[in-house]
Formats: structure tokens, C-alpha cells, sequence
């Protein structure tokens, strides 16, 4: 074998490595679930009008894009009642469509679908009647599956996004810290234009795709101008315009760098770290504006903590590339390498230190390690970089100082670094496109229904009371009584109150404003929940000027 083909076996062999990463994510890439959760719906689920409502509102826990067609109504005949056009008058939490004239009476089903905060989407249903409930619901309101070659090709684009940014940032930090001589190397130069153009590459493909991807479409609306106009209006699509605007002076960057940096004095030197570190992180702040660190707990410091963590990848797994090609520049690698690895050491101490708040952030509890699907992505990532850092320790204590002489040596172990490396990488697009354990944990919110039973001590002061919250969680809610006597029927009492409390936290009691809409029947809508927990629903009910009781049901609010 000829030495240039021995001097191409770490390319093809980190090739394959990250290949191989790829992979994984096919294998693993499904559409993701989001972190946006319906709280309330107007009408509420499984309510039955007397009349058509003039509108269909939907509020959910936090901001969401929904498209023109996002919310659909379906009529008794199965055919679409709205007039085909959202509007979100109540901020980016809310959305709702109207009701076509006309409405017949019946069981109407309300499908819906919108892309959360963090850019996955989300969807859903609910019926409502008008009149009367229906015999039969119409079947036409099913969400359509969402496309799998949109979901794969998506996440082989945000993969692929990562891995651009690591090589861009990573390859010319490594120039700049540690070899400021390979800055006219044709091998690093390729290196750092291939990280350049590879990410604008991906960001492109993120834009295009990330439409049919949130709207459950197909691949052939991945061009369509009404999709994109909508994605570029997003959150996302925000990001993905600025990450255009700091590529295009990354550009300009890039080919200063490499003409100017060789003849440059230390002053001058400084001057670009300082720009470079000025763009890399811009750059890292487009992927944590509009991801998992923008929304959930303690946002305005998971932002700059998700910034830091990568960039720290950045320098470590592009640097260990570029000093993977430079073993083809016929340079003394001995000082480069020393710089590297104590570049490397500081990145680790970054990675780790962010990385466990991340962990910490969004797990949220032990047994999400083993009870979600995002704990036990993290934990794979968790021991592949164990092994990394272990490869790591071992080799380059000893390798470094014998450089001169088994070349090869270091090689290897680089190779070795970067194989790994890969594999993380591959987990990390995988967690991207995962709930995160906090909420995958969590009780799911739904409508809870409890039968009471009350006595106020005088004649006809037995009953019973049926209570429905409906969604059961935190945010705006409905609640519904329904007052029974000892034969089950609905009747009317002089006086009824309810009120909610949380005595865990000192909250309450907090009393409740019910409308009587028909014999026996309360109804309360927009009850605010403000928190979590186990909830005391306390109902006074009086059935004569002296008969009087209050009983208790416990809620429990997700």
C-alpha cells in the first residue's frame, strides 16, 4: 500500500465512523413529540349546546404556530363546518376558527395540529355536540400520519447541521489556538470550507423541511412558498434566517483567516479569536433559540448554559477532525497537539458541567433514566462519553511525549477519539428530536369526573353530586356539577359554592364562580389552576334555609 493510500485510511475510517452515526439516527428518527399541551378547549370536550358557538378556541400551555388549516371542524355528515381560516386573537398560546352558518345539529369533531416552542409539532382532537349528540361521529377528522421520508430526511438535516457546526468552529479554533501555520494548508482549508458549506447545506434543507415536517405533510410541499412563508415566520424559521445572516460573515471570516492569520502578531491574532468567538456563539444561540432550552424550566439560563455546551462540543470533536487531517500537512504536530489537548480538557470540564444541568433540567427525576425514552438516550450518550473521555485519559499521557517517534500512535488514538465522538453526536440529534423526561414522565393531563355523595342532615337532604374537570391541569379550566337527588335525578337547591385548595403549598381556598345552565347543573369556565399538586374541590351544598353541608373530592392537577 503507497503512503498516500495508508495517509487516506483515518479520513475513511472516520467517514465510515460517522456513517455509521447516521445510521443510528435513521433507524431511531420518528417524529417527536412536543413539549406545547392542550389545556382547555371552548366548547369543552364532550359539551352539548344549545346553539352553535360563534367560534372554536383552543389554549395551550405555551406558544404555538398553527397554520391556516391548523384547526378543522367536522360536521355530523363528516364534512368541514369552518371557514378554513385560524386566527390566534389571544397571543401565541391561543388559536381558534369559526363555524360556518348554518350548523346542523349534532356531534361536530375538532382536529387540530400546531408546532410547539421548540419547533416539533403536536395534535390532537376533541367533539363537542350541537343540539344533541350524534349516533354516529364522523371518522373524516383523523390527523393523517405524518410523512416518514419528511421525518427521516429532517432529522439526517439537523444531524448533519451538528456535525457542520462542530467542523466549522473546530477547525478553525484548532487554526487560531493551536497551528496558526495550517492556516494556508490546503488539506485544513478544505476542512474548515467543507464545515461552512455543509452547514449552510443543512440549514437550507432544515428551512425547506421543517414545514411538511410540522404539518404532518409530504415531501412534495417541501418547495411549497404558502409552507415555507409560514415556517420562515416561526420561531424556527427566525433562527434559521440569522444562522443565514452569521454564515455569510463566517464566510467572510473564513477567507480572511486563511489569507491574514500566518502573518499576523499576537495583537492581531487576538483580534480574530475574539470575532471568531463572537460568530460561534451567535451561531450556537440560533439552535437554543429555538429548541429545548427556549422553553420548560429556567429558560433564561438554560439559553446561554445550551449555547455554551456547543460550542464546547464544537472545539473538541471539529479539533480532533482537523488534527486528524493534519497529519497530512507534514508539519511538527508535537506543540499543536499539547495546545489541543489542553483546548480539549477545558471543552470536557464544559461539556460536563452544562451537560449536567441539561440532564438535570430536563429529566427531572431519577426514574426518568430508565422510564422514558429521552433518559435512556441521555444515558447511552452518558457512557459513550465515559468511554471517550477513557480513550482519552489512556492514550494521550504518553502519546503526546513519544509523538516524534510513533506518529502512528496518535493517529490511532485520535481515529479512535473521533469514532466515539461520532456516536455521541448521533445520540445528541436523537435527543433533540425526543420529549424530554420531565414531561414524557409525567402523568398525561385529561378531564377527571368524581361522584360525591352529600347529606345535609334535613328531609330530601341526600344526593349525590357528579363533577367533571376537564383538562385537569394547570392553566385555565371547566368545571361542571351536576346536583342529584337520592333517586338520581337533577335538582335544584337554594344555594351551592365550590372552592379549590392546595394545602401542600398554603394555596386557598379559592372560590369558584359557577353558572347554573339547567336543572341541577353548574357550570364554571376558565377556572384557573395555578399549580400542580393534589387539590381539595370543596362544594357547599343547601337544600333548605338550614339543611347545609360541605364535602370534598380530591384533584389531581398535572
Amino acid at each position: 500500500m503507497t503512503r498516500q493510500a495508508r495517509g487516506r485510511r483515518p479520513l475513511r475510517a472516520c467517514a465510515v465512523g460517522i456513517a455509521c452515526a447516521l445510521l443510528m439516527l435513521l433507524a431511531g428518527a420518528r417524529p417527536a413529540s412536543a413539549h406545547a399541551v392542550l389545556v382547555s378547549t371552548d366548547p369543552a370536550q364532550n359539551t352539548v349546546l344549545p346553539a352553535a358557538p360563534a367560534r372554536i378556541s383552543l389554549s395551550f400551555s405555551e406558544s404555538v404556530q398553527v397554520a391556516a388549516d391548523g384547526v378543522r371542524v367536522f360536521g355530523p355528515d363528516g364534512q368541514q363546518a369552518d371557514t378554513g381560516q385560524v386566527t390566534q386573537p389571544g397571543g401565541d398560546a391561543t388559536a381558534g376558527v369559526s363555524l360556518r352558518d348554518g350548523a346542523a345539529q349534532g356531534t361536530y369533531t375538532v382536529s387540530w395540529r400546531a408546532v410547539s416552542a421548540d419547533s416539533h409539532p403536536v395534535a390532537g382532537a376533541f367533539t363537542f355536540s350541537i343540539g344533541h349528540p350524534s349516533a354516529a361521529r364522523s371518522p373524516a377528522a383523523a390527523e393523517p400520519p405524518p410523512s416518514a421520508t419528511v421525518s427521516v430526511l429532517y432529522a439526517i438535516a439537523r444531524a448533519l447541521a451538528y456535525a457542520m457546526f462542530a467542523l466549522l468552529t473546530g477547525s478553525a479554533a484548532f487554526v487560531l489556538i493551536c497551528l496558526p501555520g495550517a492556516a494556508v494548508s490546503r488539506p485544513i482549508r478544505r476542512v474548515m470550507a467543507t464545515g461552512w458549506a455543509g452547514l449552510l447545506l443543512a440549514t437550507v434543507a432544515c428551512l425547506l423541511l421543517q414545514g411538511p415536517y410540522g404539518q404532518g405533510l409530504g415531501l412534495s410541499h417541501t418547495f411549497d412558498s404558502v409552507v415555507l412563508s409560514e415556517t420562515m415566520a416561526g420561531r424556527l424559521g427566525t433562527a434559521l434566517q440569522v444562522r443565514f445572516l452569521v454564515l455569510g460573515l463566517a464566510g467572510a471570516y473564513l477567507a480572511l483567516l486563511s489569507t491574514w492569520l500566518p502573518v499576523l502578531k499576537t495583537q492581531g491574532r487576538w483580534a480574530f479569536g475574539a470575532a471568531g468567538a463572537l460568530l460561534t456563539f451567535t451561531l450556537g444561540a440560533t439552535w437554543a433559540a429555538a429548541d429545548h432550552a427556549a422553553v420548560g424550566l429556567q429558560p433564561e439560563l438554560a439559553l446561554p448554559v445550551d449555547v455554551v455546551h456547543l460550542t464546547a462540543m464544537g472545539l473538541w470533536l471539529g479539533g480532533l477532525v482537523t488534527l486528524l487531517v493534519s497529519f497530512k500537512t507534514q508539519v511538527d504536530l508535537s506543540s499543536a497537539a499539547q495546545r489541543f489537548s489542553r483546548v480539549a480538557a477545558g471543552s470536557v470540564v464544559a461539556l460536563v458541567a452544562s451537560g449536567s444541568y441539561q440532564a438535570w433540567r430536563q429529566l427531572g427525576s431519577w426514574s426518568s433514566w430508565f422510564s422514558t425514552g429521552y433518559g435512556r438516550l441521555l444515558l447511552i450518550k452518558v457512557l459513550v462519553f465515559a468511554c471517550l473521555l477513557g480513550a482519552a485519559a489512556l492514550s494521550r499521557r504518553w502519546v503526546i511525549r513519544r509523538l516524534e517517534d510513533k506518529p502512528s500512535v496518535l493517529k490511532r488514538s485520535v481515529l479512535t477519539e473521533a469514532a466515539l465522538a461520532a456516536v455521541v453526536l448521533a445520540v445528541t440529534a436523537l435527543l433533540v428530536n425526543s420529549e424530554p423526561g420531565r414531561t414524557a414522565g409525567a402523568a398525561p393531563a385529561g378531564p377527571v369526573h368524581r361522584e360525591v355523595e352529600y347529606n345535609t342532615g334535613g328531609p330530601g337532604g341526600k344526593g349525590k353530586l357528579e363533577v367533571d374537570v376537564d383538562p385537569s391541569a394547570t392553566g385555565p379550566n371547566t368545571l361542571r356539577v351536576v346536583i342529584e337527588d337520592a333517586a338520581g335525578k337533577p335538582r335544584d337547591i337554594p344555594e351551592f359554592h365550590a372552592s379549590l385548595t392546595l394545602e401542600a403549598n398554603h394555596i386557598g381556598p379559592l372560590p369558584l364562580t359557577m353558572q347554573r345552565v339547567g336543572v341541577g347543573s353548574y357550570s364554571g369556565t376558565g377556572v384557573q389552576i395555578p399549580a400542580i399538586g393534589s387539590w381539595q374541590l370543596a362544594l357547599t351544598v343547601r337544600t333548605s334555609e338550614i339543611d347545609e353541608t360541605t364535602v370534598a373530592t380530591p384533584i389531581d392537577v398535572h
